[in-house]
């Protein structure tokens, strides 16, 4: 009878402690999210202009800034913002957006990502550094420091950390003296990176998409043919974008997918992601990944057997 009597105890208790802990953890979430919401409650509308401009956002009603951030990777990698809005989708079509709608956005380093909020609206995060949607990254980054203060000489050059934490407090950041002689990526560094572009082997890669053309006929490629044209492409990536799970062979897998073929192997350093809409096409899409699911995509043409872009995802 004791010990029946002590079991109804732990259960009850129990079902006293579980919901209380659920509440505590949920009232935790909800003291984080508005945090984040809290950052920039107070725009301004000539902030919010200079906001849908960075984004290239003609004109918008319904155009609701959320937050924009500084966030950081690791040491080798440069500063990146994040910024996060919403918008209706009668005129996320009207400005002519083009954002990716992987499940995984949030995990991503750079990109330009979409989620539906409800039936009539999306959340959009953006999030580029200077190596990846640069023309965004400057417009962010001036209103992030007209925002936080923060002066240009003042500001953390790039390939420098930024410790961004829950109140925004960005250290490590240096003199005009030490950003004078930090070290910086050279111009001839990046000419040799576009050089690189220009040499594509185009019997491999499409290298002009604005006379590229399908073929009518697919040319029935075997799996060790689409594998083999693959790999070209998993070996740029990793030479000069990406390299997660590229080597790892043993994770492939070949995939019939309708896709939009991009400029991901052919973006040269000033240029930004483009998504070649009126090319939409079904193709081999070829996956490799990492222990971690990290991972690249590369995108065939089957009428060509040639590259037409590609992805990275995950973390």
């Amino acid at each position: 009878m004791d010990d029946n009597i002590k079991i109804l105890k732990r259960i009850v208790l129990t079902i006293i402690i579980v919901p209380f802990i659920v509440v505590i953890l949920w009232y935790i979430w909800l003291m984080y999210e508005g945090s984040k919401s809290d950052k920039y409650s107070n725009f301004t509308d000539d902030i919010r202009l200079e906001l849908m401009d960075a984004v290239d956002i003609k004109e918008s009603n319904t155009f609701k800034p959320i937050y924009l951030d500084l966030v950081c990777s690791s040491p080798e990698y440069y500063n990146c913002y994040e910024f996060k809005f919403e918008i209706s989708k009668e005129e996320y079509e009207k400005n002519n957006l083009s954002y990716g709608s992987e499940d995984f956005f949030e995990t991503l380093s750079y990109g330009l990502h979409r989620e539906e909020k409800d039936d009539d609206t999306y959340i959009c995060i953006v999030k580029v550094t200077v190596n990846f949607h640069k023309e965004i990254f400057d417009k962010l980054e001036k209103i992030y420091n007209e925002t936080h203060d923060i002066k240009s000489e003042d500001t953390i050059p790039y390939g420098t950390i930024a410790e961004s934490t829950s109140s925004n407090i960005i250290e490590n950041i240096q003199t005009t003296e030490e950003i004078v002689n930090a070290p910086s990526i050279s111009e001839e560094w990046w000419q040799e990176y576009d050089l690189a572009i220009d040499n594509l082997d185009s019997k491999y890669f499409v290298t002009d998409f604005e006379t590229y053309k399908s073929n009518d006929k697919s040319k029935n490629l075997t799996n060790n043919q689409i594998s083999e044209i693959a790999q070209k492409g998993f070996e740029e990536s990793a030479k000069r974008i990406a390299g997660e799970g590229a080597s790892n062979k043993e994770t492939e897998r070949i995939e019939l997918e309708e896709i939009i073929p991009n400029n991901y192997f052919t973006r040269k350093y000033r240029e930004s992601d483009t998504n070649y809409q009126e090319l939409r096409m079904k193709a081999y899409v070829v996956t490799r990944e990492n222990e971690i699911g990290c991972g690249i995509k590369i995108y065939i043409d089957p009428t060509t057997a040639l590259i037409v872009g590609g992805e990275a995802f995950g973390d």
